[in-house]
């Protein structure tokens, strides 16, 4: 199976935001050589005949293009992360343990991907440590057991998690 992707536009505000930004930036760059060039000729004035000019432009067409294509792409190792851990936080939050986080070799934010999937991976062995002390409690509960060193344990786990933000 080929693992090259086709190159799409996954966030597109942000994407074609930060490209066209890069690529104005080449456009300034180049028209302000040409611009100084024309002012303060030096040694050597930058005299353009209309050939020259319609070459220049093509040439500068061509540089901005593929400058915008480049950022384009660039912005993919950026944007398709975020769309990742989007992705995979929804699935948290709607009790889906399931979730990791894999990204593509060059794309960005790897040692973050890798901390997050500590993190649910953490995640999800306390959740199974609570879902057996529930299941022990139930089973206590229904063979007439003694319970309170269960709800002890339960209690003790559950709280270690922080459920406010303490502002």
């Amino acid at each position: 199976m080929d693992n090259r992707r086709k190159t799409i536009v996954i966030n597109k505000k942000f994407q074609y935001q930060y490209s066209l930004l890069i690529a104005a930036v080449a456009v300034l760059l180049v028209n302000g050589f040409i611009v100084v060039r024309m002012l303060f000729p030096g040694e050597q004035a930058l005299a353009l005949t209309t050939g020259m000019a319609i070459g220049v432009a093509a040439v500068e067409f061509i540089l901005i293009t593929s400058i915008w294509y480049g950022s384009l792409k660039a912005s993919h190792r950026i944007a398709g992360p975020v769309y990742v851990f989007a992705r995979e936080i929804g699935k948290l939050g709607k009790g889906d343990l399931t979730a990791n986080i894999k990204l593509r070799d060059k794309d960005m934010f790897q040692p973050e991907a890798a901390t997050m999937n500590a993190s649910i991976v953490a995640l999800r062995t306390r959740i199974s440590e609570v879902k057996a002390l529930t299941e022990k409690l139930n089973q206590a509960q229904s063979t007439g057991g003694d319970t309170n060193n269960i709800v002890k344990q339960l209690c003790e786990e559950l709280s270690t998690f922080t459920t406010t933000s303490g502002k």
